[in-house]
């Protein structure tokens, strides 16, 4: 485990043992004036680190008397708040889940590009509202919409208001406030409580789902465009109802305890997504999930679409990571680029743009429903979260999520297609 020693630096003696020294000039640049050069530290691992914090804390005591220190974190700026919020050892922000803290990141970016120059000291619910209904408004059209549009000879339409946009960039403004309270940050105990008397139009749950119809019609069409990764994702996502990460996974930064372990690429290493090794020999597919911890299980045989889509794969290539990028030959790098590949497939689909990948969850609960099955059984399908009956129906998973597929794919007659 790499050593808390800041300035330490070695110097190999001629029988082979090693000196070590603290060196000020390696903490600061600003220490060429500094009485203390470079200092011989001497005992265990562990106490040479802890001389060498409190040389370094010596140092920058030094520096900070005399106009030299670092710059403070905060500055009286919300952009400089949210540094602290990021920043601080202490802050929540670092144990959170990394996608959770990506979705984050989106908001507080937003509203340093926006508003993170403001002042706290001049701020008012007033402001507050004001930044709301600025980043809540549509978002313009592009140029090269404007041209196809013209084109075509047809008016464009005004785009619907970013309201899911406006009210989590408000949340998180809540809860960095919060923290600049604990962070002792003066100005932040009087804004909390004006954010406290303020409530923001909360953006209505989704009620767009996909069909068994346009997900055919996707797969279909990226397994023609050698997008054979969309297909397999969107099957899996439908008649499975899995969660996007759970699917197609994520890439987090890597740990130097992790490094070399698993699949890594430059800095960072993929983790919760689907693996070939999920699915047995007998087609049962067992993964924990990276929401609840719980495990989904379900019959792949069960569903002849999502087997018809499997096949594509030869055995001998059902190694590693289900879902590759063909561009790179690894996972997809963020949720971003695998919306922007699977939304161009879908647009030459036919499916309305406010129909998303990620309702393929909600698709399949939908079918199920419709179909006849048993809510419990659903549930358990779908590998909600637990409710005070969930512990009796544990031992039965296979059997339930089993069930539910009979009904789904029985419910896909002439008829309700």
């Amino acid at each position: 485990m790499e050593l808390n020693a800041p300035g330490l630096k070695r110097r190999p003696n001629k029988d082979g043992t090693v000196r070590h020294y603290w060196v000020a000039s390696a903490v600061s640049k600003n220490a060429k004036d500094y009485p203390q050069k470079t200092v011989p530290v001497f005992g265990s691992d562990e106490e040479i680190a802890h001389r060498c914090r409190v040389l370094s804390s010596e140092l920058k005591l030094w520096l900070s008397n005399r106009g030299l220190g670092p710059k403070p974190l905060y500055d009286g700026s919300l952009k400089s708040l949210i540094k602290v919020y990021r920043e601080t050892e202490e802050s929540p922000y670092h144990n959170i889940k990394h996608n959770t803290r990506e979705m984050y990141d989106e908001s507080l970016d937003l509203l340093i590009e926006t508003v993170g120059t403001r002042q706290l000291s001049r701020l008012s619910g007033l402001d507050f509202q004001r930044w709301y209904n600025k980043l809540k408004e549509p978002a313009a059209h592009t140029e090269k919409e404007i041209q196809l549009a013209k084109k075509a000879g047809t008016k464009l339409e005004p785009k619907p208001e970013r309201v899911r946009r406006a009210y989590k960039a408000m949340q998180m403004l809540r809860i960095v406030v919060k923290f600049g309270i604990v962070a002792n940050v003066t100005e932040c105990a009087r804004l909390a409580v004006v954010l406290e008397q303020m409530r923001f139009h909360v953006p209505p749950a989704r009620t767009e789902r996909i069909t068994f119809q346009q997900v055919e019609a996707i797969c279909a069409k990226a397994i023609e465009q050698g997008r054979l990764s969309i297909a397999l994702a969107q099957a899996l996502q439908f008649e499975l109802t899995l969660r996007q990460v759970d699917v197609i996974g994520l890439w987090e930064p890597l740990e130097d305890r992790d490094e070399g372990q698993g699949i890594v690429s430059g800095r960072r290493r993929w983790t919760g997504g689907l693996a070939w090794s999920h699915i047995d020999a007998n087609g049962i597919l067992s993964k924990v999930t990276t929401k609840t911890g719980q495990v989904a299980e379900h019959d792949t045989t069960a569903y002849p679409f999502l087997r018809s889509i499997l096949d594509h794969v030869p055995q001998e290539k059902r190694i590693g990571p289900m879902i590759v990028d063909e561009s790179t030959g690894l996972p997809y790098r963020d949720r971003q680029r695998f919306a922007r590949v699977w939304r161009s497939i879908a647009n030459e689909c036919g499916v309305p743009r406010d129909v998303w990948n990620r309702d393929s969850r909600a698709g399949g609960v939908t079918e199920g429903s419709d179909a006849g099955a048993n809510i419990e059984h659903l549930r358990h399908h779908a590998n909600h979260a637990n409710i005070a009956t969930t512990a009796r129906y544990n031992r039965n998973t296979i059997e339930k999520t089993r069930t539910v597929a009979e009904l789904r794919v029985a419910h896909r007659t002439p008829k309700n297609v």
